[in-house]
């Protein structure tokens, strides 16, 4: 009879003190392990995105093959660890949207015009699946063209942003 599989068996997670990330001249973000092994290219994939922002980074290699899981950012060297977060950072761009200006519907797509905190942005939803509403009033939104928002409170918008995005709900 086959044994269960523990799912702690299969991953591999990183010796977070040990584990150096740097850059390289071509700004690539590079991963020595404490054992010399050196991977370029590294792309980091947070396992939670949603809930788990600093907790449990996958490393990837350039082909995509998992080098292994840092269990907590805030374990890293301060070197390591601001590198990690700006690469995050970067890979998990996301505005917050502070005010909903108007709301327009035309050919099934509703195209929004928003405040953020980037500056002002219109953009088109295609279906209300593309609207996520999570614990405490967060709200997650992807656009037509991919890119993604947040509201970190509904609750806490003015009243006509909040009716605005009620009829979206």
């Amino acid at each position: 009879m086959n044994e269960p599989v523990k799912v702690a068996d299969e991953l591999k997670y990183l010796d977070a003190g040990t584990l150096s990330i740097n850059r390289n001249a071509f700004a690539e973000l590079v991963v020595q392990l404490s054992d010399g092994t050196t991977y370029t290219k590294v792309q980091p994939v947070r396992s939670f995105p949603v809930t788990e922002m600093t907790r449990y980074i996958a490393l990837l290699d350039e082909e995509g093959n998992e080098i292994g899981i840092v269990e907590d950012v805030n374990k890293l060297t301060s070197s390591s660890r601001d590198i990690l977060i700006e690469e995050l950072q970067k890979r998990y761009f996301m505005p917050k949207i502070t005010k909903i200006n108007a709301m327009a519907g035309q050919f099934g797509v509703t195209t929004w015009s928003v405040e953020t905190t980037q500056g002002d942005v219109e953009f088109g939803i295609r279906t209300r699946y593309d609207i996520v509403t999570l614990e405490n009033g967060r709200v997650l939104i992807k656009d037509a063209d991919g890119n993604r928002y947040e509201i970190e409170n509904y609750n806490k918008l003015d009243p006509k942003s909040y009716a605005l995005l009620q009829t979206q709900l």
